[in-house]
């Protein structure tokens, strides 16, 4: 196998790296494949003829395959056909109000607005949140999509810095300092990080809100919806509400099975703002009939009673990885219950190894190495959904495991425990 890349310099030279360790990744069948099954039951997936467990998804209430979902989206196109090809500056296809009412009902009736992406949602909302004067303070591991307008945020004059992962005591400190010079500041963060599962401090942040009263947050819980919250409506949203100086991203193509993304505001003319003049709403296509129908779907069965048993099943699945994870000495490095765990190897080249052969013994995980992970932190991202029987569970760690200890007894690399 070639070894990943491990030098950065130019961004010629980044890009070099990038396309390494992706070819590495491709070579041992953990990147860049193309699932061959017929259909999917939301547990498995078939990769070059083998049948292994699917612990590479996001959908953590399983609702993909959920029939009601299929229903919607077929009924959907049967009636309003495979497309609405008009901009939303324009005419909204038929069921947008109906999923723009349902949204309202979990989030509280608050304003929204909908984006055809959560990435797309960022570049339209941002952009028009911030003015000239104001300053940006983001978390390093804020979500890539966010970090992608920085940019255009600062060919704005808008000065962006990063802030230490999780540090809110360096965000009031760096705050209080900027007021001095800037009218506000915009801090940007995720709800839950996409990568080690961790998440935001929300009554800290809500208090560092109202210490600071120049403060703003921006907050993209994509990772949050569904299996979080009353109604499924994440870790800000669905369990604390909304701040008054405060917008949260909710995406619709993880936890609630469909497409596209929510954006959520306290301020019904910040909401009406990026609706009306936000780049992205004007000028790129809407969400189509087919996900405007599965969403709709999903709306319903996550403002029901049901949501109750699936969220609960995505909790004692998170509960038994971590207890079969501490048994099998695996570092899991967040010690938040969140369907996301991360099991950090560190060295790139044995991480890739452990994947695969854990791929080869039947379990499919996400190996996670630069860009989306730091150099010499790489691991290995595994998601849980409620579709996941507890065996499917017990077997992947108990293979984990013995192929950690396997790796490690070579000489392979330094693991944590």
């Amino acid at each position: 196998m070639a070894e990943l890349k491990r030098t950065t310099g130019s961004l010629d030279e980044r890009i070099a790296l990038v396309q390494a360790n992706a070819d590495a990744l491709r070579s041992r069948g953990l990147a860049h494949q193309v699932a061959e099954d017929g259909e999917f039951d939301g547990r498995h997936i078939t990769l070059a003829g083998r049948r292994v467990v699917h612990f590479g998804s996001c959908s953590y209430l399983g609702l993909e395959t959920d029939v009601r979902l299929k229903v919607g989206a077929c009924e959907a196109v049967m009636r309003w056909g495979t497309q609405f090809s008009s901009s939303r500056a324009y005419v909204s296809a038929p069921p947008y109000a109906e999923l723009e009412r349902l949204l309202r009902r979990m989030v509280g009736e608050l304003p929204l607005v909908l984006a055809p992406t959560t990435t797309l949602g960022h570049q339209a909302a941002l952009p028009l949140l911030l003015a000239r004067g104001d300053a940006v303070l983001f978390d390093v591991q804020v979500h890539s999509s966010v970090q992608a307008v920085l940019p255009a945020l600062k060919q704005q004059g808008i000065p962006c810095a990063p802030v230490g992962h999780g540090r809110l005591d360096q965000v009031e400190r760096k705050a209080r300092a900027l007021v001095r010079s800037h009218a506000r500041v915009f801090y940007l963060c995720d709800g839950v990080y996409s990568m080690h599962g961790d998440c935001v401090d929300v009554p800290e942040l809500f208090g560092l809100l109202d210490r600071v009263p120049e403060l703003f947050a921006y907050v993209d819980d994509a990772h949050g919806v569904g299996w979080a919250g009353r109604h499924g409506a994440g870790v800000v949203l669905g369990e604390h509400g909304i701040h008054a100086r405060m917008a949260v991203a909710l995406g619709l193509a993880k936890g609630f099975a469909a497409g596209g993304a929510a954006l959520v505001f306290a301020d019904p003319n910040a909401a009406r703002r990026v609706f009306s003049c936000g780049g992205p709403m004007v000028f790129s296509g809407p969400l189509q009939p087919a996900q405007l129908g599965a969403a709709i779907a999903s709306a319903k069965i996550l403002l029901s009673p049901e949501l109750a048993a699936l969220q609960a099943a995505v909790r004692e699945r998170i509960a038994l990885f971590d207890v079969l994870a501490a048994g099998e000495g695996l570092w899991v490095r967040s010690s938040q219950p969140t369907p996301i765990r991360f099991v950090e190897i560190g060295d790139e080249d044995q991480t890739v190894e452990l994947g695969a052969r854990l791929l080869a013994a039947g379990y499919y995980a996400n190996v996670a190495v630069y860009p989306a992970v730091p150099r010499r932190r790489a691991g290995l991202r595994m998601m849980l959904s409620a579709r996941h029987e507890p065996g499917d569970i017990e077997g992947l760690l108990r293979a984990l495991g013995s192929l950690r200890r396997g790796l490690a007894g070579k000489g392979a690399g330094a693991v944590p425990v």
